[in-house]
């Protein structure tokens, strides 16, 4: 049970709350387990001591309602769930090529999935709260609200998606320096970490879709892997069409290239209250960030 505070609008939360994987995509992995939960790349052992579990565990977050349509449960439902989900069972079931509106839609509810798992609330029925053992996107507070008021994304996301066959050949991503995300520092008024998070999804035909959301706030990114195809921009600005079926393949040692390219630890830039970028040398020179 997902206890607490809405993160849309912060109406107390006392039921189950939001399933950030939604129900009707749990079937597509029936029959296919046992499955495993890892922490750190080691696996979670439940009280018994047996790590392998016949379900896949489920991930909460606390929004409010029950699928009402002025509540944040259904809100989430008509904005994303709704016109997502026959693309995602397009794209992900039957591996079929998408354009235009569907591709959209298809974003938006793989923007929309990423931010919640990856809620520094989000809550997994196995292990309890996610904080050990994987990234969070650490918004400003009032982000989530502002999305439940407006129904668009706050500024700063950039999600990619990949492909990866663990059993393929390697697909290793072209040689260059890690991406060092610089910390955005407004006088008095503290700072602003870019963070990442990825989340994977299995194919039918063994491969894995996976989706890396940033949150670079005030900077330009660019992915260094996008203008060579191995990866694609979904949001903002997604292509005009997808096909999943011919999208370039990583092995698994690109996967971990991919998920790992990017960290946090760079230089501390300074901004005014209302500027959008930084004067002088480092500017939008950060762009170059793509090496």
């Amino acid at each position: 049970m997902a206890t607490g505070e809405c993160v849309f609008c912060g109406a107390p939360v006392r039921s189950q709350g939001e399933h950030v994987l939604p129900r009707w995509l749990f079937p597509r992995w029936k029959g296919q387990g046992p499955f495993t939960v890892l922490v750190n790349g080691e696996p979670v052992a439940k009280r018994d001591g047996v790590t392998e579990r016949e379900q896949l565990p489920r991930v909460m977050l606390p929004v409010c309602g029950s699928r009402d349509p002025m509540d944040c449960n259904g809100w989430l439902n008509s904005t994303f769930e709704a016109a997502g989900k026959p693309q995602v069972r397009s794209v992900l079931d039957d591996l079929r090529r998408i354009e235009g509106d569907a591709v959209a839609a298809f974003a938006r509810w793989a923007v929309k999935t990423v931010l919640l798992y990856a809620h520094p609330l989000a809550s997994n029925s196995e292990i309890g709260h996610l904080d050990v053992g994987r990234s969070v996107l650490r918004l400003p507070d009032p982000a989530l609200p502002a999305m439940r008021r407006t129904g668009e994304f706050p500024e700063d996301l950039t999600l990619w998606m990949a492909v990866v066959d663990p059993a393929g050949p390697p697909g290793r991503l072209p040689a260059v320096d890690r991406g060092s995300l610089p910390r955005i520092v407004r006088p008095g008024e503290g700072g602003s970490d870019c963070s990442g998070a990825t989340v994977g999804l299995s194919l039918p035909d063994g491969r894995t879709v996976v989706f890396q959301l940033l949150f670079h706030p005030l900077i330009d990114v660019v992915n260094p892997f996008e203008s060579s195809g191995w990866v694609t921009r979904l949001w903002p600005a997604p292509p005009a069409a997808l096909d999943i079926a011919a999208h370039p393949v990583l092995g698994s040692d690109g996967r971990r290239e991919l998920t790992s390219w990017f960290y946090v630890g760079g230089v501390e830039i300074g901004v005014q209250q209302g500027e959008r970028w930084p004067d002088g040398p480092t500017g939008r020179a950060l762009r170059a960030m793509q090496h």
